[in-house]
Formats: C-alpha cells, structure tokens, sequence
C-alpha cells in the first residue's frame, strides 16, 4: 500500500512548503497508526493518537470540528526548517501524545506503570523502524513512477515478491538477463530516492 501518490511529499514538508491537510494525513496516518501498534496501544487509542498528532502539527480546532475525512482543502501545515530535522520533531509529537494516551489509560484502568515501550530507547527503536518503512514506501512510489511499468514489474515481482527469475522472465516475456538489469537499476534508483527523502 502506498502512503501517499503525491511525489516526496516528505522534500516538501522539510523544504518547508505548505502542505494539505488531505495530503498530510494520507501519507502519514499510516505511519502514526503502525508506531501506536508497536507501542501496545489499543485500536481506539491509536485512532485517537492518530487525530491527536495531526491536530497538533496542523493547531487548528480540527478535533471534533470536522470529520477528519472532510477537513477543508485550505487547511495547511507549514514547516519550519530551523526546528531542526522533520523526522525527529516528528517523533516528539507522537512519543508526547502516546504517552499522554497511556497516562490516561492509566486513570482509568488504575494500572501502576506505563508499557516499557514509553522508554526513550525502546520508543526510539519502534520509531526508526516504521519510519524507515515509511521511507521505503514512498521511495516506491516514486520509484515507479521513474521507470518504465515492464521494469517496475520485474524489480516488484523478483525483488519484492521472490518469485523465481525464470518464471518473472517467462511471465513478463523478458530474458533472464533484462530481469536482473532491472532489479539492479531499480534497487540503485531506490536508493538515491531514500538518500534524498532522509537527507540530513
């Protein structure tokens, strides 16, 4: 699944251009929902950390104002590039509104600690992990709009999916060779995608 059709979206946001909130929220629900998962969160909670996150970035009434998937097109996020790099101020949001979902189960359910994962280093392993998952599939997406749709296939279905190159080449009426050509060429432009996506 891809998180967002709109190419680098992430460029955008660190340039510090004005982004949607349509646009912002395709892309990076998914990512706030995985990382809530990986914390132990509940489905209701995560969708609650979902809507607490993007309300914060976007400082607007949005939380019981609109359906989140009706918010007004001219609703818009800017970022300032002086606040330092996206991906961590990213995570400070969603680590400060986990916890504050934690600390509220906790009223309710009289629990003596928070999870494990509320640790800075624990939390900070689940973050990079879903983060450089995140990355990937954007670099996909982009990726595929690069290259040609028979090359895209071939990189997908021998690289991704493991399907033996005989039958990759056979299905796609390609040579052997070409399927391994372009696997190289992709996984090479792949590479310069998520270089650029998470440049420092």
């Amino acid at each position: 699944m891809a998180f967002t059709t709109k190419k680098s979206l992430l460029a955008r946001v660190r340039a510090g251009d004005e982004v949607s909130w349509g646009e912002f929220y395709e892309t990076y629900r998914p990512l706030i929902q995985l990382v809530g998962r990986d914390c132990g969160l509940t489905r209701d909670e995560n969708e609650e950390l979902v809507q607490l996150v993007l309300c914060e970035f976007f400082q607007k009434d949005i939380l019981g104002k609109y359906n989140l998937d009706e918010v007004p097109a001219d609703i818009t996020f800017h970022y300032d590039p002086a606040r330092g790099r996206f991906r961590h101020y990213f995570k400070a949001i969603v680590r400060n509104q986990a916890l504050k979902l934690y600390r509220k189960r906790k009223e309710v359910l009289d629990l003596d600690s928070i999870p494990e994962v509320a640790d800075d280093a624990r939390f900070d392993d689940v973050w990079e992990e879903e983060w450089h998952r995140h990355l990937l599939t954007q670099a996909l997406v982009e990726l595929r709009a690069q290259v040609q749709p028979v090359t895209f296939s071939a990189f997908e279905m021998y690289a991704i999916q493991e399907h033996p190159v005989k039958e990759v080449a056979d299905f796609l009426q390609l040579s052997v060779d070409s399927v391994y050509v372009a696997k190289n060429r992709c996984i090479a432009a792949l590479k310069r995608i998520i270089e650029k996506l998470d440049r420092r």
